[in-house]
């Protein structure tokens, strides 16, 4: 039986559009580029969603990757909570899940710097029964102690819990420890699949 629905956030629950945030701001795509080179792209990104360091440290060394940029890249990274936006089906598609009983959850790779900014806009965290943003733990997914940690945390059998995430990778994180997957591709799609799927279970 599933009891338990565990949410990645960006590009399930919110939107992450960095490049038409930097487009809005008037930067050209060649600069864009750089920038995505320096940042948004870089593997420091992952770095710092896995809180290895500070928003300060990581904005030095974003600067460092593309110092001709250094204005560009700092408005970016004080204002990056512009590239979220929450998607208008998740606050109804999480209370329904709430109203049918099931327990509900968040696992996400997420920065300090990126939550301080978007904690406003995450308008479904006071519903989650439990969440687990990467750089609080200093892990990542698709890492299987992530998913460890969250099952440890908050007492969940794995197979009583199924997790929906748009990158396959960390589904396969998940499905390596026992915790089932839906691939989110669109709303519609992974609410039907999850719906048939939680008739199965």
């Amino acid at each position: 039986m599933i009891r338990n629905i565990i949410f990645d956030v960006g590009k399930v629950l919110v939107s992450y559009e960095p490049d038409a945030y930097m487009e809005s701001l008037g930067i050209s795509k060649e600069n864009q580029k750089k920038i995505n080179d320096a940042m948004f792209e870089n593997p420091l990104w992952d770095a710092s969603d896995q809180g290895l360091g500070t928003p300060d440290e990581f904005l030095q060394k974003f600067i460092a990757g593309a110092p001709e940029l250094a204005d560009e890249i700092t408005k970016i990274h004080k204002t990056v909570g512009n590239t979220v936006e929450l998607f208008p089906y998740a606050m109804e598609w999480i209370l329904d899940l709430k109203a049918r009983g099931y327990h509900v959850y968040i696992l996400s790779n997420y920065s300090e710097n990126m939550l301080d900014q978007t904690k406003d806009k995450l308008k479904f965290l006071p519903l989650m029964d439990g969440v687990v943003f990467s750089y609080k733990i200093k892990k990542m997914k698709p890492d299987p102690e992530i998913y460890e940690y969250l099952c440890d945390e908050y007492w969940l059998e794995p197979e009583e819990s199924v997790f929906i995430d748009d990158r396959p990778v960390n589904i396969k994180g998940a499905e390596t420890c026992g915790i089932h997957g839906i691939v989110f591709r669109s709303y519609e799609q992974a609410k039907k699949e999850l719906d048939e799927f939680l008739k199965e279970f």
